[in-house]
């Protein structure tokens, strides 16, 4: 072979490599990136959301979602608001401070919008040692109270239900990284932690394969105090005796659902695409193989939402049959 030849061959070999890549990489930037502010690694939005978003990954031409930790529901609503994480989860207990520019945001947050139910109730799971001796929320007075992480749910729940029994004047609450939570426990550093998920919870079972745990019931103090009734978007969470080792008793927390939200401006189509693979019967037996606690309840999607649905996914709901409430919060 000549060296002109070659040198052709080199040209057109080159060329259908440079054709290749541009396909390849046209490919790849045809796909909208998303990504999903969830929470700690162990908590249930990441159990949820993470094989969730690798479901969409393997299923969707036009989108591809990387799954995010956050400091919980709170952080997750700025974020979505902001634009910051397009996709993310929530609780209606923060969407409607959120909307409202009430605490503990400084202005309303308006930027977001409603796909789907994710979680049951998640109960607000007040975990100590056995060996504390502590049976309700009031025997924590006095003692080190891990009410959850800083921009989480459960720490703007449990802040406001101290606030609004007394009992935060008498209770040392702290909000520290979850992530420090068992070991925490489990040296004696705090006397309790609380943390918001499905029952069971990850970090429950945690904690009880290495030490005697005991739950710590609020059902006394949510009949006297009349929280649910001034916050109704929170509701009784039952755990049944014996759901988690060495707790034998019946115990009353409260809490409430968790929504899959998106920013408002993200493309309808984008949305109807996401909706109708996050809620298809395939994704929803695909998560549940990996988290028994999520809840992408196709037959009830709005559950106990309070917030507006964004118009791609409402598109999808109608198509299912599935009527789209009107939105509480306007």
């Amino acid at each position: 072979m000549t060296e002109v030849s070659h040198w052709k061959k080199g040209i057109l070999l080159g060329g259908v490599i440079l054709i290749s890549l541009f396909l390849i990489t046209g490919n790849l930037s045809a796909q909208t990136q998303m990504q999903m502010s969830l929470g700690g690694v162990t908590g249930t939005y990441y159990m949820i959301g993470a094989p969730l978003a690798k479901y969409v990954n393997q299923h969707s031409k036009t989108l591809n979602v990387t799954p995010n930790t956050s400091g919980g529901s709170v952080e997750n609503i700025r974020r979505v608001d902001s634009g910051s994480a397009p996709l993310g989860m929530t609780q209606t207990d923060v969407m409607y401070p959120a909307w409202h520019g009430l605490k503990p945001f400084e202005k309303p947050l308006r930027n977001w919008r409603v796909i789907g139910i994710t979680t049951p109730v998640m109960a607000n799971h007040v975990v100590t040692l056995a060996s504390y001796n502590i049976k309700t929320i009031s025997d924590l007075k006095g003692k080190i109270f891990a009410i959850g992480a800083p921009g989480s749910a459960a720490a703007s729940a449990m802040d406001l239900f101290l606030d609004h029994t007394g009992l935060k004047k008498e209770i040392d609450a702290r909000m520290l990284p979850h992530q420090d939570y068992p070991e925490m426990l489990l040296d004696g550093k705090i006397h309790a932690l609380n943390r918001s998920g499905a029952v069971p919870a990850t970090v429950v079972e945690e904690i009880s394969s290495q030490k005697k745990i005991a739950l710590v019931d609020f059902g006394a103090e949510l009949e006297k105090s009349g929280f649910l009734q001034k916050y109704p978007y929170y509701q009784k969470a039952f755990v049944k005796g014996s759901t988690y080792k060495d707790e034998p008793r019946d115990i009353t927390f409260f809490g409430n659902a968790g929504f899959f939200i998106v920013h408002k401006d993200v493309p309808d189509d984008h949305v109807y695409e996401l909706t109708r693979l996050c809620y298809s019967e395939e994704a929803v037996s695909f998560v549940a193989m990996a988290f028994k606690g999520q809840n992408l309840n196709r037959k009830d999607p709005f559950e106990g939402n309070i917030g507006p649905v964004h118009p791609g996914a409402a598109r999808y709901w109608k198509e299912q049959g599935i009527q789209v409430p009107e939105a509480v919060l306007k």
